[in-house]
C-alpha cells in the first residue's frame, strides 16, 4: 500500500496511526501542502484525488481511497485482527461518536483552507489563530464532557480505537494554536498512554521523511 501524506496534515496522521496500530506495510509518498501553492492542487496528484485532499491510500491493486474515516474503516474490515472499532454494538457507536466530534465537529472548520481564507482577510494571522483556537477550545472541552469520568486507559476500552487515532493529532493542533488544555485532563491522560505505544509514536510528524 501507498499513503499520499502531508507530515502535518491530522488527517492524514490518524490513518498513519491506524496502520501502524495494525502492523500493516506501506510506503510513504508526501505531497506538500504548502509549497508552490500546495502540490495537492498539481494535476498530477488531481488524478490520484480529485478532491485535492490527503490522504489517499493507495491500494495493491491500484485502487484509491480517500478520507480517513472510510479509510480507517476499510482497514478495520479487511484486517480486523486488531480493531479499531469495538464489536460490542453501544461502543461501536460511541467510539465513532467520539471520533466524528473531532472528524466533522473540530478539524473541518480549522483545516488549512479554511485558514489560508481568513489570512487573505487579515495578512497578520490573528484572526485565523483566534478562530482556530476558539474551535478547538470548545470542540476539545465537548469531547472531554462525553468521557468525564471514564475509568478506562483509553477513551473507552483498555486499547486505543479510531477515536484516539483522531485525538492525538487534534492535541497537536490545540497546542500550536495556543488552546488551553488544563480544561481537558482525561483527554491529556489518554494522550500519555497513547505515546508510550511504538504505533503513535512512528505516526508523529516529527518522525515523518517530509518533516520540517
Amino acid at each position: 500500500m501507498k499513503l499520499y501524506t502531508y507530515w502535518r496534515s491530522s488527517c492524514s496522521w490518524r490513518v498513519r496511526i491506524a496502520l501502524n496500530l495494525k502492523g500493516l506495510d506501506y510506503e510513504l509518498h508526501p505531497v506538500h501542502l504548502v509549497k508552490d501553492g500546495g502540490e495537492q492542487h498539481s494535476q498530477w496528484y488531481r488524478e490520484i484525488n480529485p478532491q485535492a485532499q490527503l490522504p489517499t491510500l493507495e491500494l495493491a491493486d491500484g485502487t484509491h481511497l480517500t478520507q480517513s474515516m472510510a479509510i480507517m474503516q476499510y482497514l478495520d474490515k479487511v484486517h480486523p485482527d486488531v480493531a479499531l472499532l469495538p464489536t460490542e454494538p453501544l461502543l461501536y457507536a460511541k467510539a465513532l461518536q467520539l471520533a466524528e466530534v473531532i472528524n466533522a465537529g473540530i478539524q473541518p472548520l480549522q483545516n488549512l483552507s479554511v485558514l489560508q481564507s481568513l489570512n487573505r482577510q487579515d495578512p497578520s494571522k490573528e484572526l485565523s489563530m483566534s478562530w482556530a483556537r476558539g474551535v478547538i477550545q470548545k470542540g476539545l472541552e465537548n469531547l472531554e464532557s462525553l468521557v468525564k469520568g471514564s475509568t478506562t486507559q483509553f477513551l473507552l476500552t483498555e486499547t486505543p480505537t479510531i477515536a484516539e487515532c483522531c485525538l492525538i493529532p487534534q492535541l497537536y493542533n490545540a497546542r500550536r494554536f495556543g488552546c488551553d488544555l488544563s480544561k481537558v485532563p482525561k483527554l491529556l491522560e489518554v494522550e500519555q498512554a497513547c505515546e508510550k505505544l511504538d504505533a503513535f509514536q512512528q505516526a508523529h510528524p516529527s518522525v515523518q521523511p517530509d518533516a520540517q
